[in-house]
């Protein structure tokens, strides 16, 4: 509508049925009044009327009345009108979109949940943020609808309810305002050392095992911001003895992932309505339970998760409708971390990428350091990551097709590290020198590792071994190991091979020596004592002080 004066526009989108919809007024292209209403309704056009004109002079209320009416009438008429079966438009599913997160070769979005008032009260609405290819930036309320610049039309589903007034936004207002102001995007490597940096600064990690699991969480965390430019996106198993650190990793990506959904304790109901309604990225600790499958609540978590890693992935469920039933399907796919002890279910543990945590050497004061200490650290880099996800928009639809940066990997490996390697390569190519090579490394190693891992009381038995061995002056190869320990408990080692022996010894930085041609391990006893006292382990070994009856080897 033109002709309220001064520039003003009226702009209706649909909002359910009847002829609700949300109301925009537009003054010099600069939004002044947003409300729902009921367009048929004469209370509710009144009301929009003096909440436009509320202390604005040269905004003709009558015009806008008439804009309202007329916008109407032209409802009304077109719901009249039943259009034969032949003049049905089919709708391509390619053009309905999540709302969250938008990404196409027209268009770049996001959805970020907001507060105002409303009557004097707290109130959210979600605000949809646009980039366009030709760079220009767009704020306007979220509809049901987007037109592209050439005349199709991206429709939105499914429509998520009105936020609550303690919804995070993630995206704060003060860098959503100079975002649109045009202020540049912040350096992709610049960022990505910034995000390695925070993270290495909380978690204590062996030296040559850092670099890698930095790498992962730190592309994994940029990943969950365009992860809709993937069919399929690998889960993160956080795992790793009690207290090694996988709470306060969960604590970290908590403040930099993209939407994060904490729960420990959530029912499977409740897990899969909150994903479809606002997606983003679970966070699922203390995943012990999803081992608990006589539990009806727990085989639906697990149906869930199984389902959620690949796009369509849903969650089926019959829901009742006056005196009968539907099946209704929740959209539940999108990236998930979780973290436990004792291992995952092995159809799950295939859709994820394992990291395993260690307990921080002693005296090591990370495990100190308040997180929470440096609130504006946190928040510039949640803003500049949000920044980078929607200055790069269509260029991350690319990044799928680069199958050449997984080397010498197939089926599920593939489909698990090719968005990381995929990312990591992009990084590369922006400043990030060597992340491809290191992060393909890691890759290979956490593959080879996970072919034989077990649970923690296998590492107990290797361990135990290994310090009955050395305090004897021996000094054993993983291949005898692993024959001891098959002795011990044939069936708990009975799949196991020397290479599985060896990945477990790593995991506590343990490493083998060659002698005559022969991989051996030589670890000192006091070594094996600081992972027996940091693990809380029953290796047999005596404490500092009592080592006269030890003989080192």
């Amino acid at each position: 509508m033109e002709g309220g004066g001064n520039g003003l526009l009226l702009d209706w989108q649909p909002n359910g049925r009847n002829g609700k919809g949300t109301v925009t007024a537009r003054l010099n292209g600069e939004p002044i009044h947003v409300d729902i209403l009921t367009l048929t309704k004469d209370a509710d056009r009144a009301r929009f009327v003096k909440k436009v004109c509320e202390g604005r002079d040269g905004i003709n209320a009558e015009a806008v009345a008439d804009e309202l009416r007329r916008m109407a009438a032209d409802l009304a008429s077109k719901a009249s009108a039943t259009p034969a079966v032949d003049d049905i438009h089919e709708l391509d599913a390619g053009r309905i979109v999540r709302p969250e997160r938008i990404i196409t070769p027209d268009l770049s979005a996001l959805a970020v949940p907001t507060m105002t008032t409303r009557d004097g009260r707290p109130v959210g609405r979600w605000l949809q943020y646009l980039r366009w290819p030709d760079g220009r930036r767009e704020r306007r309320p979220l509809g049901n609808f987007i037109d592209l610049q050439d005349g199709r039309r991206l429709w939105i589903h499914p429509t998520p309810a009105e936020p609550t007034p303690n919804t995070p936004a993630g995206w704060s207002a003060r860098a959503r305002a100079e975002w649109l102001r045009g202020c540049p995007a912040p350096d992709p490597s610049e960022l990505f050392k910034r995000v390695c940096e925070r993270m290495a600064f909380f978690i204590d990690l062996p030296q040559e095992h850092a670099p890698g699991i930095v790498a992962t969480l730190a592309c994994w965390s940029i990943l969950t911001y365009v992860y809709s430019a993937w069919d399929a996106v690998p889960y993160l198993y956080v795992g790793g003895p009690l207290g090694s650190g996988k709470s306060r990793v969960f604590d970290i990506l908590q403040r930099l992932i993209f939407r994060p959904l904490g729960s420990s304790n959530m029912t499977a109901a409740a897990l899969f309505r909150t994903l479809h309604a606002n997606g983003g990225t679970l966070l699922l600790d203390e995943a012990e339970r999803l081992k608990q499958t006589q539990s009806p609540d727990v085989q639906e978590i697990l149906s869930m998760l199984l389902a959620g890693y690949k796009r369509g992935g849903t969650a089926t469920r019959l829901e009742a409708v006056g005196d009968s039933f539907k099946t209704v399907a929740f959209d539940v796919f999108g990236p998930k971390a979780l973290a436990c002890i004792a291992g995952l279910p092995p159809a799950l543990a295939s859709r994820a990428i394992s990291l395993t945590m260690f307990r921080a050497a002693s005296g090591s004061d990370k495990p100190r350091r308040r997180i929470d200490a440096d609130p504006d650290g946190w928040q510039r880099l949640r803003d500049d990551l949000h920044a980078l996800a929607m200055e790069h928009g269509p260029t991350w639809l690319q990044l799928p097709k680069r199958v050449d940066v997984c080397p010498r990997m197939s089926g599920r490996d593939f489909e698990l590290w090719q968005p990381l390697l995929g990312v990591a390569e992009w990084l590369q190519e922006h400043g990030a020198r060597g992340l491809l090579p290191l992060l393909t490394e890691h890759a290979r190693q956490t593959i080879e590792a996970s072919k034989d891992d077990q649970v923690a009381d296998a590492d107990e038995i290797l361990l135990r071994i290994l310090a009955e061995r050395r305090a004897n002056a021996e000094t054993p190869a993983p291949g005898e190991i692993l024959k001891a320990a098959q002795e011990a408990e044939q069936n708990m080692f009975r799949q196991w091979t020397a290479k599985g022996v060896s990945n477990a010894m790593k995991r506590y930085g343990i490493q083998t020596a060659k002698s005559h041609g022969t991989k051996v391990y030589r670890v000192a006893l006091d070594d094996l004592r600081q992972i027996q006292t940091r693990y809380g382990l029953s290796l047999g070994l005596q404490s500092d002080g009592d080592e006269a009856t030890e003989t080192h080897g």
